[in-house]
């Protein structure tokens, strides 16, 4: 299950998230969004646990605790649908014809 984890301080690492998270199973990929260009931390990530039953009670256990001074919220996500950002519709070159052959 993938896990949503929100509202944390730029100042947490994935050590941290982990340390709390493995208190209640197996974690097998913790990622905190980062901005591509600075590279600061923006305030959520995701944790995927196998087990259903060890990430609800994750869930229960963690939403709305602090950490770093923030109130955090824990939520199972919905499943993710692939979309592609920029589509590029392909146009076949059309004949161009003169209005007035000579």
């Amino acid at each position: 299950m993938v896990i949503y984890v929100g509202n944390f301080s730029g100042d947490v690492s994935e050590q941290h998230l982990l340390d709390k998270f493995e208190q209640y199973g197996l974690v097998t990929s913790l990622n905190i969004m980062r901005d591509e260009i600075s590279n600061h931390v923006l305030g959520f990530g995701f944790v995927e646990m196998p087990e259903d039953a060890a990430a609800h009670k994750a869930i229960a256990a963690l939403n709305r605790t602090k950490l770093g001074g923030s109130t955090l919220i824990v939520c199972e996500t919905a499943p993710r649908i692939e979309r592609r950002r920029f589509v590029h519709k392909q146009n076949t070159p059309r004949p161009v014809r003169a209005a007035n052959p000579v």
